[in-house]
Parts: C-alpha cells; sequence; structure tokens
C-alpha cells in the first residue's frame, strides 16, 4: 500500500516539475517568485520595457507591464507615465469610463506631472462623446446612456484646471445636459457660474441666453407664484440688452412677449377670482395693473372692457 502512495507522489512530482522550475528564490524580497510576474531591477528598464510591448500593438502585456511598474515603484518619476498609458489602453479596449478613471488618477496621485494638460483634453474628449450620444456597453449588446457620466467628467474636467482651455466648455455643456433631462435649477447653477468666472468666455453669449430659457422653462410650471416668470422675463431682456447684436435677440424678444401674455393672464385671472366673489374694488386694482402692466396685450383689452363695466355697474 505504501508502494502505491510513494509512486502517486513521484508521478504528481514528475508532472509538476515544469510548473516549479519557472519559480526562483530571491533573497531581495525573500521569497519564491515566478520571473514573469516580476518587475524589472529599475523603473526606467521596467517603463522601457512597457512601452515597447505597447508599441508594438499590444494590450494585455503592456497593461500588466504599467501596473506591474504602478505596484513596485509607485514614488518613481516614470510612475504617472504608467498611469496615463493604462488610460490610453482602456480607450484603445473601447472602456471610456475605465479609461477616465485611470487618467484622473494621473492627476489625483501625480498633479504636478507634466502629462496633466493631456490628461485633461483625453478627459474632455471622452465627455464629449458621452454627450453626442456614445452610449456605455453592459453586458453582451447591453447599451446605456451615459449623459450622467458626461455630467460627472465635465465637471471634473473644470474642477482640474478652472482657468484651463476647457473649463468653460465643460460647464456649458453640462449645463445643457441638465437643461435636457429637465434639472434646469443645476442648469441655471452652471450657466451663471460660467458667466461669473469666464466673463471673457466666447460662451457667454449662448449662456446667458441658456440661462433664460432655464429660467422660462421652470415659469411655465408655475400656475400662481408668478416670480419664476418675471424672473425669466428678465433675464431673457438682459441678454437682449446686452446681445443687441446677437442672431437669438429676434426669439428672444418673442419668448419676452409669451411671458409678458401670461404674467398679464395671471393677473387678469385674479381680478377675475375678486370680481367672482363680488369684491369689485380689489378686481378693479387688478385690472387696472393689467392695464398698466401689460400694455398691448390680449389681456389689457379683456381688464379694459372688465373695468368700463364695473364702472357702468
Amino acid at each position: 500500500m505504501y508502494r502505491i502512495y510513494i509512486a502517486l507522489i513521484l508521478v504528481l512530482l514528475l508532472f509538476a516539475q515544469p510548473a516549479f522550475s519557472y519559480w526562483v528564490w530571491t533573497p531581495k524580497s525573500g521569497k519564491w517568485e515566478n520571473p514573469k510576474y516580476a518587475a524589472k531591477d529599475t523603473p526606467e528598464e521596467q517603463l522601457g520595457f512597457a512601452l515597447e510591448a505597447y508599441e508594438a500593438g499590444k494590450s494585455k502585456t503592456p497593461l500588466r507591464e504599467f501596473k506591474k511598474l504602478l505596484k513596485y515603484y509607485p514614488l518613481s518619476k516614470e510612475a504617472p507615465n504608467a498611469q496615463y498609458h493604462i488610460g490610453r489602453i482602456m480607450e484603445e479596449l473601447g472602456n471610456p469610463l475605465e479609461a477616465f478613471k485611470a487618467y484622473q488618477k494621473v492627476i489625483d496621485l501625480y498633479p504636478y506631472t507634466e502629462l496633466v494638460d493631456d490628461v485633461i483634453e483625453r478627459e474632455f474628449k471622452i465627455a464629449d462623446k458621452f454627450f453626442d450620444g456614445e452610449k456605455l456597453k453592459l453586458l453582451g449588446p447591453l447599451e446605456v446612456s451615459a449623459r450622467d457620466k458626461a455630467i460627472e467628467i465635465f465637471k471634473t474636467v473644470a474642477d482640474n484646471a478652472p482657468y484651463g482651455k476647457y473649463a468653460d466648455q465643460a460647464i456649458f455643456k453640462a449645463g445643457l445636459i441638465y437643461k435636457e433631462i429637465s434639472d434646469f435649477d443645476s442648469a441655471i447653477l452652471l450657466f451663471k457660474d460660467l458667466l461669473d468666472k469666464y466673463p471673457n468666455s466666447e460662451l457667454v453669449d449662448s449662456a446667458r441666453y441658456q440661462l433664460a430659457s432655464c429660467s422660462k422653462r421652470i415659469s411655465l410650471d408655475s400656475d400662481y407664484d408668478q416670480t419664476p416668470t418675471i424672473v425669466a422675463r428678465e433675464e431673457f431682456e438682459d441678454f437682449i440688452e446686452k446681445h443687441p447684436k446677437s442672431e437669438m435677440v429676434k426669439e428672444a424678444k418673442e419668448i419676452v412677449d409669451k411671458l409678458k401674455n401670461k404674467e398679464a393672464k395671471n393677473a387678469y385671472e385674479i381680478a377675475e377670482f375678486y370680481e367672482e366673489r363680488r369684491q369689485f374694488s380689489s378686481a378693479i386694482i387688478y385690472y387696472q395693473d393689467v392695464i398698466q402692466e401689460y400694455p398691448g396685450t390680449e389681456w389689457a383689452q379683456k381688464a379694459q372692457e372688465r373695468v368700463d363695466e364695473l364702472d357702468k355697474e
């Protein structure tokens, strides 16, 4: 029986020998290591080896080697380059969200690297693709909208370099996405932020118009409180005053007229409310307010008719 056990052990050792032959004892670490997974002797050598594999058009090998550099030489001057190339590989593999995460680590861990400008540009372009409709791939053919990720990345770009090349564009596009998903309060905050921080931006004209447009959308949801409507109208009037030559002025004036009409209608309905309850003095006050504040509207004409009728009575 013992002979059988010994024979089995010998057979196992025989077949396992090739695997064991890959492992060597390294006095430096005091461990058995497989040279395949060990780093080169210096970070320079490790980066060179990884870049050579990357330039050869591979993906798995350089990815493993760049990660190896970060593991064994995280504080080396070569580390930012390795982290940056992990982002590049993720992009090339069609994984933009993971690429963004890898790029952001370059800025978070190595903020003084000369790669920062390139990283921010690549982050902005990833967000821009999501902004243009590129979707996130999940399992198999399943894809989902990445607009929320676009907002996150645009905001990160602006935070990374508040006065950089892409900051105002990132804030503006994040605002447009908020507007598209009907989060008008968040959109307004971003458009105002752009106007405050970047008064010389080429996007000021458009940002002021979008600010007014979002205010208008909020006003449409308010049946009784006139404040949002008034704020929206004032935003458009401010836009017209400051950008009289803009191609959007014509549309802005049309919107101002509509908002004034909405304000007039609301005031007229308040007057009707008092008239129905036979509080004629209060009704006349509101009718006269419509006539004085909103001349030229259909409601001013109707208000005048009601005042004339009440005077007779």
